[in-house]
């Protein structure tokens, strides 16, 4: 389980994720979100719900959803911001049940932060290239972990973390999905 991926304990701004051999950085976590929230987003029809700004003021635009998912939500855009050293952050929180963004690949962004509340976790392959990505082993990020997957954009010297989606469609399964990036990486609106 996530054995090529640097982990710690906690995510801080000294995080290895600044490290040209570090494309994954995971932090372990319980699921953070109480059953009822689960139920209650999972009940939704899929949507992909974003905000743009300053991470202490997510709250103003997800103020429709339950308090604990927008609490980590925030706190985990707090602490990427620290990390990313940037005062805005980009943000999306995604019911999912298809098969998107199934095909490994290493996003264009700088880093991105997933976490996969409910659902099947991010399918890994920290280690793999543009050569081998389709034929790469792939590791799953556990439920409730927090993922920083280095992108094509951090810097030369830097490898990107390729990774998929996995296909919940074909599993039958409901994803619930938070997504965060820096504002200057490209908006791609697939699910992660």
């Amino acid at each position: 389980m996530i054995a090529a991926a640097a982990r710690a304990e906690a995510i801080d701004a000294r995080s290895a994720i600044h490290s040209p051999d570090c494309p994954l950085f995971v932090e372990s976590r319980d699921p953070p979100l109480s059953s009822a929230t689960l139920e209650a987003m999972l009940a939704r029809p899929p949507v992909m719900l974003k905000y743009e700004g300053a991470p202490d003021d997510i709250a103003s635009s997800f103020h429709e959803l339950p308090a604990d998912l927008v609490a980590d939500a925030r706190a985990l855009a707090c602490r990427f911001a620290d990390i990313m050293r940037v005062t805005t952050v980009r943000v999306r929180i995604e019911r999912v049940d298809t098969n998107a963004c199934k095909k490994v690949h290493a996003d264009y962004a700088d880093v991105r932060l997933i976490t996969t509340y409910a659902g099947p976790g991010t399918d890994v392959a920290p280690h793999a290239s543009d050569a081998d990505r389709d034929e790469c082993c792939l590791d799953r990020v556990p439920t409730g972990w927090i993922g920083l997957f280095k992108g094509r954009t951090y810097g030369a010297d830097h490898r990107p973390c390729f990774h998929r989606s996995p296909p919940a469609g074909d599993l039958g399964e409901k994803r619930l999905v938070l997504v965060i990036d820096t504002p200057g990486s490209p908006q791609l609106n697939m699910p992660q």
